[in-house]
């Protein structure tokens, strides 16, 4: 107000340019700058994280998938299990809830935009072999009490989904990386992934590495790593096109990966940093053990004994 009473006329701010100060720092998602495109060999889990691009990530990823694969050999999965029912989906949980932000959680960026999806590119056909266990097939119900099913006959069954039939045309390399030209996602998505396929392959040995599983597998670990990372996450047309499987069939591989991980999908930064170099010294330590074995060795899962067949004669 004025001596006179009447209001002061001030004229109005100027617009606010988050840019103009200098204690601000645009975060680089684009995978390029001053991070490592080039893959690191670990050798112990106390390492940067934040020094690699996403380029470099996946490719971490790839490799250590790789090397696992070609020393695992072919691995046939179980028999399909017959049974009348199929556990019910737990979709609504697949939506994700609001992610973690407790201390320790790692916040990661958005997943860079890629030109090819934003100008609605067609994205070329792929062609993937069929899945060995069909989308309906039975298996067994998911329930507590003493008339469950034994944790390992459940979790064979639900890892039957991610073995095709055949060896896909094209290298695990190839794969995924046109999804990283149509669907890029920041490094610890690729991390993350990597975590889970550690927990899956070898932590817990519920789903083998081989040539027939790890396309689904990392096709799958990489969308459920960025639905629990990241806010903003491609479509589910768009990803299941570039993935060369039907929205029907990505979804259902979400649900099977979520139960096999007991639905703890958050990953925080010391696991993403033990996580990725536990799983390239499991590669390092197979190549090490396979040159040692002889030509003739093939690799089995070990088969459950009937009850009451151990003492006969």
């Amino acid at each position: 107000m004025g001596d006179s009473g009447s209001p002061v006329t001030r004229p109005p701010p100027h617009a606010p340019n988050p840019g103009s100060d200098n204690a601000v720092k645009p975060q680089d998602t684009s995978g390029s700058g001053q991070l490592n495109d080039k893959p690191l060999v670990l050798r112990d889990e106390n390492w940067d994280i934040t020094s690699i691009s996403a380029l470099s990530a996946v490719t971490m990823l790839i490799e250590a998938v790789q090397t696992l694969a070609d020393i695992i050999g072919n691995i046939p999965p179980t028999p399909p299990i017959s049974r009348p029912t199929t556990p019910k989906s737990k979709s609504v949980l697949l939506e994700m809830t609001p992610r973690n932000t407790s201390d320790g959680m790692p916040m990661s960026p958005a997943s860079p935009e890629s030109p090819l999806a934003t100008s609605h590119h067609p994205v070329p056909s792929l062609s993937m072999p069929s899945p060995e266990a069909h989308r309906h097939e039975p298996i067994p119900p998911i329930d507590v009490g003493g008339d469950a099913e034994d944790i390992a006959v459940q979790r064979a069954a639900i890892a039957r989904c991610f073995y095709l039939k055949t060896v896909p045309p094209f290298s695990l390399s190839e794969y995924l990386m046109r999804l990283h030209k149509y669907c890029p996602h920041s490094p610890g998505v690729y991390l993350a992934a990597a975590a889970y396929v550690h927990r899956l392959c070898v932590a817990e040995s519920i789903v083998p590495a081989t040539s027939k599983t790890i396309h689904r597998l990392t096709l799958t670990a990489i969308r459920i790593a960025s639905k629990a990372l990241e806010d903003n996450k491609w479509s589910q047309d768009w990803y299941s096109k570039v993935g060369g499987v039907t929205r029907r069939e990505l979804k259902s591989l979400e649900i099977n990966l979520c139960y096999l991980l007991d639905f703890e999908l958050f990953v925080r930064e010391e696991e993403l940093r033990k996580r990725m170099f536990l799983l390239q010294q499991a590669a390092r330590q197979g190549q090490s053990v396979k040159k040692r074995l002889s030509d003739g060795f093939r690799m089995q899962l070990p088969t459950r004994q009937k009850q009451g067949s151990a003492g006969e004669g």
